[in-house]
């Protein structure tokens, strides 16, 4: 009887140590993968606000900067642009003008907002742009637009394309493809331009193939 007891309090005592063994595994995978998590997210903020590659430029020639405390501490989503065969980088642009519905943030947005040399709509030294219902992004939401050669262009969100306007994902619009329209003053725009800015700008001749969603907006 007595060799039992000790056979099954041994077994236990095992078994006890096997559970915290797991256990603090367990713990220790975790810590590590949310120390992984935040580096990462620490490294994906210091690269995407070095000032050398946000693209554009004021009226001097500049480059233009972003405030990069700003953002710095801010959560966000890098979303992946969906493959659709009639995208090839176009950035198509829309009027400020066709904005004039006094009672919304768009409306709202413009108020503050001005044109740049190019035409370019621009608050916070942001592009105001208009993107599809897939980013989860309302007006006035900052986002980056990100592309392919490494340029990041420092976006507000003035816009939203209808659903109906755009395909199934709804990120590119039917009538040219495109995923981003740059809002613009009609009047200021280069026509040479023919519907597509990626020209304004020789940084700008690239896809898109990250919307960077900021968990900041303008009207909060």
């Amino acid at each position: 009887m007595f060799k039992k007891t000790m056979k099954f309090v041994a077994a236990t005592t095992i078994l006890g140590i096997c559970l915290i063994t797991l256990t603090y595994i367990y713990v220790l995978k975790n810590t590590i993968n949310n120390l992984e998590t935040e580096a990462s997210m620490e490294k994906e903020r210091g690269r995407r606000y070095t000032d050398i590659i946000v693209g554009g430029s004021d009226a001097n020639g500049d480059y233009m900067t972003v405030d990069k405390s700003k953002l710095y501490n801010v959560d966000f989503t890098v979303y992946d642009l969906p493959k659709y065969e009639p995208y090839y980088g176009q950035k198509a642009y829309e009027n400020y003008s066709a904005i004039t519905n006094t009672l919304t943030p768009h409306y709202a947005l413009e108020q503050v907002a001005h044109t740049d040399d190019h035409g370019f709509r621009i608050y916070d030294n942001r592009y105001l742009i208009a993107i599809g219902t897939y980013f989860k992004a309302p007006v006035g939401t900052y986002i980056d637009v990100e592309l392919q050669n490494g340029v990041v262009i420092p976006c507000i969100v003035g816009d939203i394309k209808a659903d109906v306007d755009t395909e199934d994902n709804n990120v590119y619009s039917l009538s040219c493809g495109c995923a981003t329209e740059f809002i613009v003053d009609g009047w200021k725009i280069d026509p040479f331009t023919k519907g597509d800015v990626s020209s304004v700008y020789e940084e700008w001749d690239s896809p898109v193939i990250h919307i960077i969603v900021y968990d900041y907006n303008y009207f909060n």
